[in-house]
C-alpha cells in the first residue's frame, strides 16, 4: 500500500512540472524578445544621437554624408536579431542658399540638424506570432545645434602699381 501511494505522489511531480513548464517556457521567451526590443529601441536612440551628433560637427551641406557614415558603422556591427539601420533624413536648418551668401568673406552659422532614423527588428516569438513575416520597425528623430564658420574665400587685391 505505502509503495503504491509513493508511486502516484512521483507522478503527480512529474505532471505538475511539465504542466508548469507548459506555461513558464513561453513566458520566459516572451520576456526576452521584449528585452531584446527594448535594447533595439535603445540602441536606434544611441545611433540616431550620435549620426545627430556627427552631422553638426561640419559644413551643414554635407551633413547627410556624416550621418550615413554612422549608419553604416551601426550596421556593420549588427545582430541578427537587430538590424538594417536607415538613415531616414538629415535635414539642416540652413541651407546651402545661406552659406553661398555668405561669400567670399565668409563668418559664423547657427542652426539645427535633425536626423531621423529607423532600425528593423527581428525577435525570436514576437516575430513569429504577432508579425509574420515583416519585422517590427521603430524610428528615432534627434535634432543637435550646430555653429558652423564659413571660411573666408576672399583674395587680397594687389596693391595699385607705382
Amino acid at each position: 500500500m505505502v509503495r503504491l501511494r509513493l508511486r502516484k505522489i512521483k507522478g503527480q511531480s512529474a505532471a505538475e512540472l511539465c504542466a508548469g513548464l507548459i506555461v513558464i517556457v513561453p513566458i520566459i521567451l516572451v520576456l526576452f524578445d521584449l528585452s531584446v526590443i527594448v535594447l533595439g529601441v535603445q540602441l536606434n536612440d544611441s545611433t540616431c544621437r550620435e549620426a545627430a551628433r556627427v552631422a553638426a560637427l561640419g559644413d551643414p551641406t554635407t551633413c547627410s554624408t556624416r550621418a550615413q557614415a554612422v549608419i553604416n558603422r551601426a550596421n556593420n556591427q549588427r545582430s541578427s536579431m537587430l538590424s538594417n539601420f536607415q538613415l531616414i533624413s538629415c535635414n539642416s536648418s540652413v541651407s546651402g542658399a545661406q552659406i553661398a551668401a555668405m561669400q567670399p568673406y565668409g563668418g559664423p552659422v547657427s542652426g539645427t540638424v535633425s536626423v531621423t532614423t529607423e532600425v528593423d527588428i527581428r525577435p525570436f516569438v514576437v516575430y513569429m506570432v504577432y508579425t509574420g513575416s515583416t519585422p517590427l520597425h521603430f524610428q528615432s528623430v534627434q535634432t543637435y545645434p550646430f555653429t558652423y564658420t564659413v571660411p573666408n574665400n576672399a583674395v587680397l587685391a594687389p596693391p595699385p602699381g607705382p
